[in-house]
């Protein structure tokens, strides 16, 4: 066994130091400077190891444990030790390990074991059972223990062998001895004390025994007579309860007759208060369907009111309209007539009379204006002569005047190419108008088509949406019936939830409800990791079983059942946390089942095999509630079979007779049932699951409907906006042609005024100007004369004439024009004005009623038909609106008669449970009397029988009271006398007792108490005489003991230290010499004390001259070394520090071979030697750690490199803020710092050398022998590198 390793915290100088690397089981070095803390470390071992400085701790010791360094005050501090125990030293099992931790703070001290809490009772037994004794505290050498050793004096060695031997456990046998020893010869005294009071009572109560005697004659006789009156009365007392126990069980069964007549009158009040409540409901949700009925009724009249009054009103269309086209076609006809006359009368008569003449006047005009432009030629030529002097200036002047005439003709020219381009334009504007109207009119066809078609679609989809009103209004009143239903299951849930938390612990039914909500956040899956509550999973086979099964699961019923405990664990710890409540669960993975052996007999059943199913996964929850329960005929075979059988046996009545022989039964409230109210709920959450799931189908066809009509309004919406679209866009279409009808009108007569009119007019100009240009160049360049010629004078004669005979024919012309004219716009008058204006006006007014007719008279029909035709059609559709207002107003009205009939029904109804309801109301008022009658029978029955019990119990307790009884023969005499008798006899005998009232009664018992006492009490003197022999022998035999062991570690200690110095100086010796009383010449005074008073000074002269001396005569032990194989032997006083110091360590490594330990701990043990000595305990403790017989693991601290270079492992402590701390090094780091501390030695050491060197050397050669000099030099350089060395 060694030590693996070590961990502090917060122990002295040491803060938070983590786990020290695992020791050698060798040697390990450590090293570090003065005050770094290494001697903390091994008070630390010593504090776990309950060495006697830390065995027992005050408050003040506990607080200078506790580390003081920088940061928080520590409250508390630790210190651990792993112990490698392959070797099984430590008597555990199966450890290879062993964990020894100790705690300590300002109140409390805590021990573990592996961990484990342990006493310290405890621990100390497996330290000293592991070889940790508190007698040889030397496996541990602290700092200063050495120097300690080195100052004993012969009788401190003696008393240092003496706690090596062990003989404090004998002090204290030998002290424990003495006291019992003192014990019994106090118990002695005391005992014969007791026996001489015995004696004298004895004589006293031998002259009382006499009177006893006939005091007891006459007190058997009067307990006989009392016996026999007691015994009366206890009989007539039983016969009267056994009569009341009868009118007691008659009147219990007359009760829970009248608690099961009560508790069916209250269920039948409540299903009545249901059935008012339900029918109360239903009255209400009728009165509203008839009112919402009677709504639609007059809305439905209403409707089809309006819709009759639009059929007869169109109807009345229809004939006006056939009757308006058929006068207005025999109109027309004429009109057609008449506009077919008018018109050929214009083309074929007037208007070519009109255009001839017309060509004759503009013919005629023409000639006239040519005549007179030639006249005045002539004239202009004439003048001319006259104005010019001479034919340059002539010429000149009518070339300037050509040149005029020129730009006038080609103005003229140009007007005319434009008024005939204008008219090929026009013509070609018209031909392009005439085929853009055909155009117009063919989409205008195309457009009246589709705005038919979304008539009839427009029609359709307002036939579907009053449809889908009618069945949304249905689906709606079906929705707000369903409401009502929906709201009574929620009020019957609420009130069943309300009635289920009564019946369970409110902790309880908090942790439930909140459950729910905790399962479904955790995300468990409910059948697989949750299961819910114990009879959530369970169903009775038949509803007889429910009290038994209620009766045997009690609060069980509420467990919730999981899959496993780390499930449980989860659900526990968010109820906690978020203080939900309290719930108890079942994991299936933890619940122990039983093997229940189940009895076979027709009179018991299984409980859980027979009256319930469930599912196979909660099995073991089913089994473990219900595994131990039995079905029993009545309470008679359950006791029976609950004993035999050790399970629990319950009755069909719910009585329980426990496998532990407790009995429970009585009334049980059915209406307080857990199953029935649990049972409740679940129809009621059914229920209204049924009723959410029915109302939300209803309300979704409802929203369906309400969809659907949405989409066909918008449909509608769309088709009404298309037709607006379609109408306006052939409105637009129908004034757009209008407009180029009148346009191509207008282009007709401006081309026709352009080509008849001002074209010809233009012509003419340029064919005039051309001519006089003519006239005008054939005059220049002829002879300039004042007077015209003669052909010209005849000329101008000729053109006069021809002047006046054309406007004559002028004047004529323009008449018959005239004429003309005014024939020809009576014509057109007749025509615009009239005719054609009364066409449209008939026209006009039979598509009045319907744009849209003149545009189907496009497809073959005439306006004023496609009207008609129109006005059918509404019509039609009205009718058909008409008919299905008719059916749903019929429809309506046979609803609301079925309604108002179903009101009447409920009505009735309502008054039937009324009636009934206050029928039983009056019989729940007669139960509740007679069961307050019954219960005041009862209670009077159960105070007879109280006072009757008491009675009996009076009578029982006397009989028992009378104590033993007097024989058959003597109660026999008294059998025959009645209880008046037995009183007289009883009250002579009472006045012969009154004689004797001063015996003492238990005389006879006195005698005897005390003469077993006076027995007892003499064995018991015997007793302890022979217990004081023993513990003479017992003290003898430890004072054996304990020389035997003095004298046995005494030679053991000083053969080892023979052994052990000479190994350390070869070539010297030691040994240990007890010194005696003998050697002074006189008995000391230990001696004296310790030796008995009893012995005589023989017996110690005799021991004296033993070879064992006794050890009383010890004085002491002395030590003689020497360090050469020759020269004289020196005591301890003699010897120079660094020699004391190694002798001192002879004797510890001595006294620790005598008594070995598994370890070493070493605190500075080579402090005072030279490097002489340093080498040689370095050796031994290397032979000793590494000896293959039993291999030591040592623990030094050290200055020196000896130990260093020994160790198998090394370890340096440093010192910083106040915090020690452990590292491991390696060995030649170890080494270079211990150099490096040897160097900071000796350069202290020169200084203080110088100062201290000669006296030290001066007083100690007085001291020493010649002989001496040599070695006392070499101790002298030791003891000043020792001096130089800090503390």
């Amino acid at each position: 066994m060694h030590i693996k390793q070590i961990t502090i915290s917060n122990f002295r100088s040491f803060k938070q130091q983590p786990e020290i690397q695992p020791f050698s089981n060798g040697t390990n070095s450590v090293v570090g400077r003065n005050g770094s803390g290494k001697s903390n470390l091994f008070a630390a071992v010593q504090f776990v190891l309950l060495a006697p400085m830390f065995y027992t701790l005050r408050a003040e010791e506990r607080q200078s444990l506790l580390h003081e360094g920088s940061g928080t005050t520590a409250v508390s501090a630790f210190v651990e030790i792993v112990f490698d125990n392959s070797d099984n030293r430590f008597s555990l099992e199966n450890s290879d390990e062993v964990v020894l931790r100790r705690t300590i703070g300002h109140k409390k001290d805590e021990f573990f074991l592996q961990r484990k809490r342990a006493t310290k009772t405890e621990i100390m037994s497996l330290l000293e059972g592991a070889g940790f004794s508190k007698s040889n505290p030397y496996y541990i050498v602290q700092q200063g223990k050495v120097n300690a050793l080195c100052t004993m004096n012969d009788s401190e060695r003696l008393r240092l062998l003496k706690e090596v031997a062990g003989t404090t456990v004998y002090d204290e046998k030998k002290a424990e001895s003495l006291v019992k020893m003192e014990e019994n010869k106090s118990s002695i005294g005391k005992i014969d004390e007791i026996l001489e009071t015995i004696e004298t009572r004895l004589d006293e109560l031998r002259g009382e025994k006499e009177e006893l005697t006939q005091y007891q004659k006459f007190d058997r006789q009067r307990r006989a007579m009392e016996y026999t009156l007691y015994d009366l009365e206890l009989q007539k007392a039983r016969a009267t309860l056994d009569s009341i126990e009868s009118d007691r069980t008659a009147g219990t069964e007359a009760l829970s007759e009248l608690h099961e007549e009560a508790r069916t009158t209250h269920e039948a009040i409540r299903g009545i208060e249901t059935r008012l409540k339900t029918t109360s409901n239903a009255l209400r949700r009728n009165r509203t369907l008839c009112k919402d009925l009677e709504t639609d009724q007059s809305k439905a009249i209403s409707q089809r009111t309006k819709l009759e009054l639009e059929c007869k009103e169109l109807h009345e269309q229809v004939k006006v309209g056939e009757a308006t086209l058929k006068s207005n076609a025999t109109e027309l006809k004429k009109l057609a007539v008449q506009i077919t006359k008018a018109e050929k009368e214009l083309e074929n008569d007037i208007q070519p009379k009109y255009d001839s003449a017309l060509q004759m006047l503009t013919r005629l005009t023409n000639e006239r204006d040519e005549a007179q432009k030639k006249v005045d030629g002539l004239y202009a030529k004439q003048g001319r002569g006259r104005k010019f002097t001479t034919r340059e200036e002539r010429d000149q002047y009518l070339q300037s005047h050509i040149q005029e005439l020129g730009v006038d003709k080609t103005e003229k020219e140009t007007a005319l190419r434009e008024n005939q381009d204008a008219l090929s334009n026009l013509r070609r504007s018209a031909e392009s108008d005439k085929k853009e109207l055909e155009k117009r009119n063919a989409d205008i066809e195309k457009k009246t088509l589709t705005l038919q078609k979304l008539d009839k679609a427009i029609d359709e989809k307002k036939r579907d949406r009053l449809e889908l009103h009618d069945q949304r209004k249905e689906q709606w009143r079906k929705s707000e019936e369903l409401r009502e239903k929906v709201k009574e299951s929620r009020d019957f849930l609420h009130q069943s939830k309300s009635n289920l938390r009564k019946v369970m612990p409110r902790a309880t039914s908090l942790g439930l409800e909140a459950l729910q909500h905790v399962v479904r956040q955790e995300g468990l899956v409910e059948g697989e990791q949750y299961f819910g509550m114990l009879m959530d999973n369970f169903k009775l086979v038949d509803q007889k079983f429910q009290t038994a099964v209620e009766v045997a699961a009690q609060n069980s019923l509420f467990h919730v059942i999981v899959d496993t405990d780390t499930t449980a664990a989860r659900l526990m710890k968010r109820l906690e946390k978020d203080k939900l409540g309290r719930v108890t669960f079942l994991p299936l993975n933890r619940l122990r089942i039983d093997r229940a052996d189940y009895p076979e007999s027709p009179d018991v059943r299984a409980l859980l095999g027979h009256c319930l199913k469930y599912d196979p996964k909660v099995d073991r929850a089913m089994k473990h509630v219900f595994g131990k329960k039995l079905l029993a005929r009545n309470v008679d075979v359950a006791s029976t079979w609950s004993a035999r059988c050790k399970m629990d046996a319950i009755t069909l009545d719910g009585d329980l007779c426990s496998r532990k022989g407790a009995l429970s039964g009585g009334f049980v409230d059915l209406n307080k049932s857990r199953l029935r109210v649990h049972n409740q709920y679940k129809e009621s959450k059914e229920k209204l699951a049924k009723a959410e799931s029915q109302h939300r189908e209803v309300k979704q066809k409802a929203e369906a409907i309400d969809q659907s009509a949405t989409n066909i309004m918008g449909e509608l919406q769309r088709l009404e906006a298309k037709h607006a679209d379609l109408n306006h866009m052939l409105t637009e279409a129908d004034g757009n042609i209008k407009m180029s009808e009148q346009t191509l009108e207008q282009e007709k007569k401006r081309s026709t005024h352009i080509e008849k009119e001002v074209i010809p007019t233009l012509e003419r100009d340029v064919a005039s100007v051309n001519a006089h240009i003519g006239r005008l160049q054939e005059e220049m360049g002829t002879e300039l004369t004042a007077a015209l010629t003669e052909e010209e004078r005849d000329m101008l004669s000729r053109f006069k004439n021809v002047q006046t005979e054309l406007t004559s024919k002028l004047e004529t012309q323009n008449e018959t024009v005239s004429q003309l004219t005014v024939e020809r716009q009576r014509l057109e008058s007749l025509l615009a004005d009239n005719l054609h204006k009364r066409r449209k006006e008939l026209l006009e007014d039979i598509t009045s009623g319907d744009d849209s007719s003149s545009r189907r008279s496009s497809r073959g029909k005439s306006s004023s038909e496609a009207a008609l035709d129109q006005r059918r059609e509404d019509l039609e559709m009205r009718q058909r609106e008409l008919e299905d207002a008719t059916r749903v107003a019929d429809e309506i009205e046979s609803r609301l008669a079925e309604a108002r009939q179903t009101d009447g029904s409920l009505k009735g109804e309502m008054i039937e449970a009324k009636n009934e309801f206050e029928h039983l109301k009056s019989q729940d008022a007669k139960n509740s009397q007679a069961l307050e009658s019954a219960q005041q029978q009862a209670e009077k029955l159960l105070n007879k029988r109280s006072m009757t019990v008491s009675k009996r119990e009076l009578y029982m307790r006397k009989i028992q009271d009378l104590g033993s009884l007097p024989p058959p023969s003597e109660l026999a005499n008294f059998n025959n006398l009645s209880i008046s008798a037995l009183m007289r006899d009883l009250d002579k005998v009472n006045k012969k007792l009154k004689k004797y009232s001063h015996v003492n009664k238990k005389a006879y018992d006195q005698y005897v108490n005390f003469s077993e006492q006076r027995e007892s009490l003499l064995r018991r003197k015997e007793e302890l005489d022979q217990g004081a022999e023993k513990v003479k022998e017992l003290i003898e035999s430890l004072d054996r003991q304990k020389d035997e062991a003095i004298n046995r570690t005494f030679r053991g200690v000083s053969a080892h230290f023979k052994d052990v110095f000479n190994e350390l100086v070869p070539a010297g010796a030691g040994q240990l010499i007890m010194k005696t009383s003998l050697d002074e010449g006189e008995p000391s005074d230990d001696e004296l004390e310790e030796s008995d008073q009893s012995q005589d000074s023989e017996v110690v002269k005799r021991k004296a001259t033993t070879d064992n001396p006794d050890v009383s005569l010890y004085r002491g032990v002395s030590i003689q070394v020497r360090f050469s194989s020759v020269g004289e032997n020196y005591m301890m006083s003699q010897l120079s520090g660094g020699q004391k110091a190694l002798v001192a360590m002879a004797l510890i490594f001595a006294i620790q071979r005598c008594d070995p330990a598994p370890f070493y701990l070493f605190d500075e043990l080579d402090q005072a030697l030279d490097s002489t000595y340093r080498k040689s305990v370095a050796s031994l403790i290397e032979r000793q750690a590494n000896n293959s017989e039993n291999p030591t693991q040592f623990i030094v601290s050290t200055f020196r490199p000896e130990l260093v270079a020994i160790a198998n492992r090394c370890y340096g402590i440093s010192h910083q803020n106040k915090v020690s701390s452990i590292l491991h090094m390696s060995k030649k780091d170890a080494l270079h710092f211990v150099a490096n501390l040897m160097k900071d030695e000796e350069t202290l050491g020169e200084v203080s050398a110088m100062a201290s060197s000669r006296p030290a050397v001066s007083r100690k050669r007085k001291l020493a022998t010649p002989e001496r000099e040599s070695e006392e030099d070499d101790s002298d350089q030791a003891d000043s590198s020792v001096a130089t060395s800090p503390a």
